[in-house]
C-alpha cells in the first residue's frame, strides 16, 4: 500500500506544480477575460485532482512519507517555469530547490523510522478540531491583512499542514475501520470532516492572495517544507504517531526542518522574478509598462511570466 500511495503523492506533486502555475499565471499576469477565467479554472481543476490523490494516499501511507513527497513538485516547476515561462534556472534557484528537497526529504527518513499506526481518542480529536477552527478564522483575518508573500506562504503551510494531518487521520479510520456511525466519537468525526472543509477553502483563499504577491516555486517551496512538518507535529503530539522519538532523531528534525525553512528563505531572495522586481525598485532597470496599458502582445522579451509561443 505504501508504494501505491508514494505513486500517488508523486502525480499529486505534478498536478500541484502544473496547477500552482495555471492559477498564479492567471492571478498575477493575464488580464480580464475568457483566457484568463479558463486558464485560472484548469488550474482549479488541477489542484481539485491534487486533493483527490493526497485524500487516497494518505490513507495509505504514513503522513510522514506522502506529504514530503509534494517536495518534487518544486523540480516540476522549474521544468515547467523554463519551458514554458521563459525561468532561467541559473545557480542560486538550483541550489535553493536543492537544499529544499535534501533537508525536506532528510526530514522525512528521519520521521519515517519512527512511525507508527494513530490511536485517536475523544480527546485528541477535540483537540483537532479546536485547531483546525481555531486557524480558519486566523486564515481568514490574515488573508484580509496587509501580509507580505511570505508570512503567507508560511500560515498557507501551517493551514494546509494542519489540514493533512486531520485528513490522514480520517481516511485512515475509513480504512480500518469503515465509514462511522454516529455515536459520541463518530458524530464528532463528521464535525472535523466539516471543519476540513472550511480550513480547505480558507487555506485556498490565502494561497490566491500569495500567487498575486510573489513566484510560484516560493509557494510550492514554502507549502512543501512547512506542510509535512506541521503534519507530523500533530500527528505526534496529539496521536502518538511517533512515539520513541530519541534525541538524535530529534536534533536531526529540527536541524532538516531548519535548513528546508532555510531554502524557502533562498528561494525568496535569489528567485529571477524577485531579483527583477529588486532591480525595477532600485532603479537599475526601468519599470515595465503595465500590461493593461500596453497593445503588444506578452511574450518573453516583454516580461519572464509570459509563456511562449
Amino acid at each position: 500500500m505504501i508504494i501505491t500511495a508514494i505513486i500517488l503523492a508523486s502525480v499529486a506533486a505534478f498536478c500541484l506544480a502544473l496547477g500552482t502555475h495555471l492559477q498564479q499565471y492567471a492571478v498575477a499576469t493575464m488580464t480580464p477575460g475568457p483566457k484568463r477565467r479558463a486558464t485560472w479554472v484548469t488550474g482549479l481543476g488541477l489542484m481539485g485532482m491534487v486533493t483527490v490523490l493526497n485524500v487516497i494516499a494518505l490513507g495509505l501511507g504514513p503522513v510522514a512519507i506522502v506529504q514530503p513527497i509534494g517536495a518534487i513538485s518544486l523540480v516540476f516547476a522549474a521544468l515547467i517555469s523554463r519551458r514554458y515561462f521563459g525561468l532561467q534556472l541559473g545557480a542560486p534557484l538550483l541550489i535553493s530547490i536543492g537544499v529544499t528537497m535534501f533537508s525536506i526529504f532528510a526530514f522525512v527518513t528521519t520521521s519515517a523510522q519512527f512511525s507508527h499506526e494513530l490511536v485517536a481518542t475523544e480527546e485528541s480529536v477535540t483537540w483537532l478540531l479546536a485547531l483546525i477552527v481555531a486557524l480558519s478564522v486566523f486564515g481568514t483575518l490574515f488573508a484580509l491583512s496587509r501580509a507580505g508573500h511570505i508570512p503567507r506562504v508560511i500560515m498557507t503551510g501551517i493551514i494546509f499542514g494542519t489540514v493533512a494531518a486531520a485528513t490522514h487521520v480520517l481516511a485512515r479510520t475509513v480504512v480500518t475501520e469503515g465509514l462511522p456511525d454516529f455515536g459520541t466519537l463518530g458524530s464528532r468525526w463528521w464535525i472535523v470532516l466539516a471543519a476540513v472543509a472550511l480550513a480547505s477553502a480558507v487555506g485556498f483563499w490565502l494561497v490566491q492572495t500569495a500567487y498575486a504577491s510573489g513566484p510560484p516555486e516560493t509557494v510550492l517551496a514554502g507549502l512543501t517544507v512547512i506542510d509535512p512538518i506541521v503534519a507530523v507535529a500533530i500527528g505526534a503530539a496529539f496521536f502518538g504517531e511517533y512515539t520513541g522519538l530519541t534525541p538524535m532523531a530529534v536534533g536531526l528534525l529540527l536541524v532538516a526542518a531548519a535548513g528546508g525553512i532555510a531554502g524557502v528563505w533562498m528561494l525568496s531572495q535569489f528567485h529571477p522574478r524577485v531579483l527583477e522586481a529588486k532591480s525595477v525598485l532600485t532603479g537599475l532597470i526601468p519599470a515595465a509598462v503595465p500590461a493593461h496599458l500596453s497593445s503588444e502582445p506578452r511574450t518573453p522579451a516583454h516580461t519572464s511570466q509570459g509563456i511562449r509561443s
